[in-house]
């Protein structure tokens, strides 16, 4: 049974905020990428949402890289995993 993935606002925010930058700043097939590569990576950690990284700091936090410069943070509870952010290393280096 897949795990139900429930969004933030925070974490809403910073995607759609990443997706508007990476139109602006590249083109719309990068955007369009950027937003195919999270759905699928993101239907992967439905079945599978184990795969992420825990953080040191934050043990029942996990990370799990979406692209090179794409991370998403989350957790899980009971049959669900929480997105709590989703942040662009490029508009946020010191990730």
């Amino acid at each position: 049974m897949d795990y139900a993935l429930v969004w933030t606002e925070d974490a809403q925010e910073n995607y759609r905020q990443t997706a508007i930058y990476l139109l602006d700043a590249y083109e719309f097939n990068t955007a369009d990428r950027f937003t195919d590569t999270v759905n699928a990576q993101l239907r992967i950690l439905e079945k599978s949402p184990f795969i992420g990284r825990r953080l040191d700091a934050l043990p029942s936090v996990r990370k799990l890289p979406i692209q090179p410069y794409n991370i998403v943070y989350y957790a899980i509870a009971e049959r669900q995993v929480v997105i709590l952010n989703s942040l662009d290393s490029r508009r946020y280096p010191s990730l």
